[in-house]
């Protein structure tokens, strides 16, 4: 079992759903958030009686709390398998993408969440596909079917065909990738997930350019086509490549802000204490 701790998301919404879990909802229930005072004829639980609004009504009638149910969220996950996520520098960013499944999956069933997940390349992969639900499993499920995946492909166009499975209910939504992807590609997948809350959750190597050699020859691989070029590693072309990676940042940053969040970003290994604090901050 997963030994990080748990994931504590929140959502800046309410979950219209009647399936009791840990998030307030909208719909009467039983909850921690007080909706309103009613009679008793209207709402016939003695256990939740309001003495007081009871005592100061000159009628005599006999009110009761009604309450908000607490709802169950349902937490969508989606994973990039192009072949650029087959990269490994300090770590594996395959192995990196299913420890963050893992530990949703397992968070989620802890707050009784359903849990779903879609993989996707240049085509959805049918094999890895989880419905969302209630699942003890989950997580189990997640470690069992990233082992056989095999990170190809020179896009993640696959992720757009996963759209339809999304419920069409408002859920929490998890976009894990390096988004190396063509410029407009990340804002077209946002929009089409506009109703939802989508968390980008952008995954870096430090060792893709802290490896890099400071002068001499080196070989330069586009980790989606496979191509390589032979280059003379000099101050300034480090430079150049340093400015372009944080100009792609700046993109992921912008393309994700205009639909409501920032990405959270994963440098080297993953931290599930530094989600829940992502979370907090998002929520403050």
């Amino acid at each position: 079992m997963p030994q990080q701790p748990l994931i504590h998301y929140h959502v800046r919404w309410r979950p219209s759903g009647h399936q009791p879990g840990a998030s307030r909802g909208i719909v009467a229930g039983i909850g921690d958030q007080l909706r309103s005072v009613v009679l008793l004829r209207d709402h016939p639980d003695p256990r939740r009686l309001d003495l007081r609004a009871s005592v100061r009504d000159p009628f005599a009638n006999i009110w009761v709390r009604d309450f908000n149910l607490n709802s169950a969220l349902k937490v969508i996950v989606l994973v990039d398998t192009s072949a650029s996520m087959g990269y490994v520098g300090q770590v594996n960013r395959m192995h990196v993408a299913q420890e963050i499944a893992s530990q949703l999956a397992l968070s989620a069933y802890r707050s009784g969440d359903a849990f779903g997940l879609f993989a996707a390349g240049e085509a959805m992969n049918k094999q890895c596909m989880l419905p969302p639900k209630a699942n003890r499993g989950a997580w189990l499920w997640v470690n069992h079917h990233f082992s056989k995946l095999k990170p190809q492909g020179q896009h993640a166009n696959g992720l757009f065909a996963a759209v339809p499975y999304l419920p069409q209910r408002r859920c929490l939504v998890f976009l894990i990738s390096d988004f190396r992807w063509q410029a407009g590609k990340l804002k077209q997948l946002l929009k089409k997930m506009a109703h939802h809350d989508v968390v980008p959750v952008m995954l870096q190597d430090p060792a893709e350019m802290d490896a890099l050699p400071k002068s001499g020859i080196a070989i330069l691989r586009d980790t989606e086509t496979g191509a390589a070029q032979f280059v003379w590693m000099r101050e300034s072309l480090k430079k150049q490549m340093q400015n372009l990676r944080a100009q792609h940042v700046r993109n992921v940053e912008e393309a994700s802000r205009k639909y409501g969040n920032k990405p959270f970003v994963v440098k080297g290994e993953f931290s599930s204490a530094l989600l829940t604090k992502y979370f907090m901050e998002r929520s403050a």
